[in-house]
């Protein structure tokens, strides 16, 4: 049978119940002369909890069950603090997208952050309930809850490039891989081989991309692959010096203004000695800051394009019948715009150049 989001009549037929008595247990009440028992109860609550049901208190009031509410749901804390400001961009193009299409935003905020990270579990399936979809932001998503609302067909867009089974997970990222290529290529084309990748090798997707474009463009070119662990910048900055490095691509959530005051600090000059390229907008700016070469995340756009993604999805998911929706879902939205990509945009800066005693090509 195809996956459809979960309905109180689902839960009924689990429970071998009829909707009303789901009802009357969400609600915990039950009219005048109706008697529910409490292996009843139980055996709906079990149903609940096996399904992933979650009701939506604002659309059972209005015809149609939608209500103009779309979510964002982010994994990490989103207003900027001291001066970071990272995720901004994203909030504007979903702003101005809403304003647009007639939409109101709602941000989950109660799940608490722990160790940097947010949980939709426990009451978080719940509140989810309230919008007709949800944008997903962040860093350190949790597959396992990505999971769930696919299996639930509960609509969702998440707002960065995402594998899943099968490749259901809609989403809208930025082209890291040609645009990290796209960097190694540049500092080839000045002279440079003993070019460092500096940043953590972790598993989100992100760094998985830039990673394997940093990999596949320099053995393309037969140069010799040379990662710079970052424990911490003092340490990264020694072994940058210590590799005989004359270029690294960085990977923007460290912290690069940092890493270059360390690097000076032991008489390399930037880009004299050493040419440094972020991939991607610096997560830790500073006021004043040096004017970065590398490449810059369409953000805005890829908040804007997500909305009207997730809108589009709601619409099918609401204009099409239970048996069906997965079909309905695929033609009002076509598979190759479920996964979007944008290009990221080139940056000169100030902060490359050709390597020291070679000509930068004219």
């Amino acid at each position: 049978m195809p996956r459809h989001r979960i309905t109180q009549a689902d839960v009924a037929a689990m429970a071998g119940v009829s909707q009303a008595t789901v009802s009357f247990v969400l609600n915990d009440s039950t009219p005048a002369g109706v008697r529910i028992s409490e292996e009843t109860r139980q055996r709906v609550l079990d149903a609940i909890r096996i399904t992933g049901y979650s009701a939506n208190p604002v659309a059972q009031r209005l015809a149609g069950g939608r209500n103009q509410i779309l979510g964002v749901f982010t994994y990490e804390a989103t207003f900027p603090r001291s001066g970071r400001d990272f995720y901004g961009p994203f909030l504007v193009g979903i702003e101005h997208a809403a304003e647009k299409l007639g939409i109101d935003i709602l941000l989950f905020t109660s799940a608490r952050v722990v160790d940097g990270r947010r949980r939709l579990t426990r009451d978080g399936w719940q509140r989810l309930g309230i919008a007709d979809g949800c944008l997903l932001l962040g860093q350190h998503e949790d597959r396992g809850e990505l999971q769930h609302l696919l299996d639930t067909n509960y609509p969702f867009v998440f707002i960065g490039k995402r594998g899943s089974d099968g490749g259901r997970l809609p989403y809208v990222g930025a082209d890291y891989v040609a645009a990290t290529a796209r960097q190694v290529e540049r500092l080839v084309e000045l002279g440079h081989e003993r070019i460092g990748y500096v940043g953590p090798r972790g598993t989100d997707q992100p760094t998985l991309d830039r990673v394997d474009a940093y990999r596949a463009t320099m053995k393309a070119h037969g140069l010799t692959v040379r990662f710079v662990e970052l424990d911490d910048v003092p340490a990264t900055a020694t072994e940058i010096v210590d590799q005989r490095l004359t270029a690294v691509v960085v990977a923007p959530e460290n912290s690069p203004e940092e890493l270059v005051d360390e690097l000076e600090d032991r008489g390399v000059r930037v880009p004299a000695d050493v040419s440094v390229l972020l991939l991607g907008q610096p997560h830790h700016g500073r006021p004043g800051g040096r004017r970065w070469s590398g490449f810059s995340i369409p953000r805005e756009e890829m908040g804007a394009r997500a909305l009207v993604l997730l809108s589009r999805l709601v619409a099918a998911e609401s204009g099409s019948g239970r048996s069906d929706r997965r079909a309905s879902r695929a033609v009002a939205v076509p598979e190759e715009e479920l996964h979007q990509l944008l290009e990221c945009v080139d940056v000169d800066g100030e902060t490359v150049a050709a390597p020291s005693g070679v000509a930068a090509p004219a």
